[in-house]
C-alpha cells in the first residue's frame, strides 16, 4: 500500500502517526480545561441569562443540595437605588434574591417550594426592584428570561 517512490506524505503510516498526534492532543487539551467539581458534585441545571449575544449572568441551581449560584459575567450594577433581583418565572413567581454585578458570585439556598418549582423546569428570570423592597411585592416586571436546562 505504501509508495516508496512517493515520499513521506504520501506515507499511510505518516498520515496515521499524525491523526493518533492530533487525537492525544485534543484529548490532553480537554482534559486540561475541564473543570472537575471540587466536592465530585455538580448543578443539575444551568440558565444563561442575557441581553442579545451578551450572557449577563450564568444561574446554576443544584436541587440535591437546595442551593443556586449567580456568577455576575457583563452585568452591571442597576440605576441608583435599585438592584437586580431572581426570579423563578412560575404562575405565581417566586422571588430567589438580589444577583451580584460586576464579575461577583452569589450563592443562595432554595426552600423546597422553589427547588421543586424548579425541578420541573420551570424558567427564571430578572427585574429590577428598589434596594429597599422587601419579599412581599407588588408582580414583579421582568427585564430578562431563560430557561433551565437540565445537565
Amino acid at each position: 500500500m505504501e509508495d516508496d517512490a512517493g515520499g513521506i506524505f504520501q506515507s499511510i503510516r505518516f498520515w496515521q502517526g499524525w491523526a493518533v498526534l492530533a487525537t492525544a492532543a485534543a484529548l490532553f487539551t480537554f482534559i486540561a480545561h475541564a473543570e472537575f467539581p471540587v466536592d465530585g458534585h455538580t448543578p443539575d441545571y444551568v440558565a444563561i441569562i442575557g441581553a442579545d449575544a451578551t450572557p449577563l449572568w450564568v444561574v446554576n441551581a443544584d436541587l440535591g443540595s437546595g442551593s443556586i449560584e449567580m456568577r455576575a459575567e457583563a452585568a452591571q450594577p442597576a440605576p441608583d437605588g435599585q438592584r437586580h433581583v431572581l426570579w423563578i418565572a412560575a404562575e405565581h413567581p417566586q422571588r430567589i434574591g438580589p444577583l451580584p454585578v460586576g464579575r461577583e458570585r452569589e450563592m443562595l439556598p432554595l426552600t423546597d417550594p422553589q427547588a421543586a418549582l424548579l425541578g420541573h423546569g420551570k424558567a427564571i428570570a430578572v427585574s429590577v426592584e428598589p434596594a429597599a423592597a422587601t419579599a412581599e411585592q407588588r408582580e414583579p416586571d421582568f427585564q430578562y428570561q431563560a430557561s433551565l436546562t437540565r445537565l
